[in-house]
């Protein structure tokens, strides 16, 4: 049997994980599905969320696919084919990973007739598209390029107009994928997986382009030059508000270095237990059941640790 690989790439604080729990949710996957996945940095969060839909997740937390473990990547891979025989696997790659990198991988002799990869989604968060494709421009690029789909999230938080010109930009560095851009409320979770035939008419909106495809040199940064991980565990209690107010005030000094990316898991004034995601100029949060840890996981560059740690501490 071949195993069907869906990858859901993009970068940190898309909505990869969001995705899946939604496509899980509304059983666009076989009960024979296995996720890997992965976090960049020492703090697994995601895993947690995924777990809760009963689908067996193995995490790798000792870096990156792309860069440092690309070959316990691969063996993690062939390990879930031979231990549960999946009919799926979805791979969650680190925000920060290059998707050809791990394209790379999944191409070699060592997976011929075991996995077919179907669907290569990379997701762009249209509310910080300008930004990163500014400032990070090689990792993103990476993932925009080797996708056959290119689903933006959050578009309904913005204009039309913004819409159109984030799409325009995507086409100049990939001309062949699939863009779905219709808010996510709208769409069924089968759809996303539907091959290279999505109907306009079921709620989906396609954009294809005919710009012929341009060559360039690729720049072979690996995450851990560019991006570092912080965790801090919390030893207080904190209400969802205060620690909200400290990422806005993060967003507002220069003094904290550049952050991203943030999540972690607090124990609220309340005596409940909340998750939360946040990336710049957003902040969500969600009770949970329980959780052994509290922590705020940090990535970024330039990270002024002291100063955060003071900040959390």
């Amino acid at each position: 049997m071949i195993t069907q690989v869906d990858i859901f790439s993009g970068f940190l604080g898309a909505g990869k994980t969001m995705l899946i729990k939604k496509l899980l949710n509304e059983k666009a996957y076989e009960k024979n599905t296995v996720i890997i996945e992965n976090e960049f940095g020492e703090v697994g969060i995601d895993g947690n969320i995924l777990k809760e839909n009963n689908v067996e997740v193995k995490e790798i937390n000792s870096g990156c696919i792309c860069c440092q473990v690309s070959g316990s990547f691969g063996e993690a891979v062939l390990e879930v084919i031979d231990k549960y025989k999946p009919e799926n696997i979805i791979i969650e790659p680190s925000g920060v990973a290059k998707l050809s990198e791990i394209l790379n991988i999944l191409e070699g002799a060592k997976f011929q007739n075991k996995i077919e990869v179907r669907n290569i989604f990379t997701l762009v968060d249209i509310k910080n598209y300008d930004m990163y494709i500014k400032n990070f421009r090689e990792f993103y690029e990476n993932q925009i390029r080797k996708a056959n789909k290119i689903v933006l999230s959050r578009t309904q938080l913005v204009a039309d107009k913004k819409v159109r010109s984030t799409i325009d930009s995507i086409k100049k560095f990939n001309s062949k994928a699939e863009i779905i851009y219709k808010s996510w409320e709208c769409l069924n979770g089968n759809d996303f997986l539907k091959v290279n035939n999505i109907d306009d008419k079921k709620g989906i909106s396609i954009i294809k382009s005919n710009v012929s495809k341009t060559f360039r040199r690729e720049v072979n940064h690996s995450a851990k030059d560019i991006f570092e991980s912080y965790p801090i565990d919390l030893i207080d209690s904190m209400s969802t508000q205060e620690i909200q107010r400290k990422f806005e005030f993060i967003e507002n000094s220069d003094k904290f270095g550049k952050i991203i990316r943030a999540k972690g898991i607090i124990e609220g004034t309340d005596g409940g237990y909340y998750q939360f995601d946040y990336v710049p100029n957003e902040f969500k949060s969600r009770k949970i059941k329980w959780a052994n840890r509290k922590v705020v996981s940090i990535i970024g560059s330039e990270l002024n640790r002291k100063e955060l740690k003071q900040l959390f501490s």
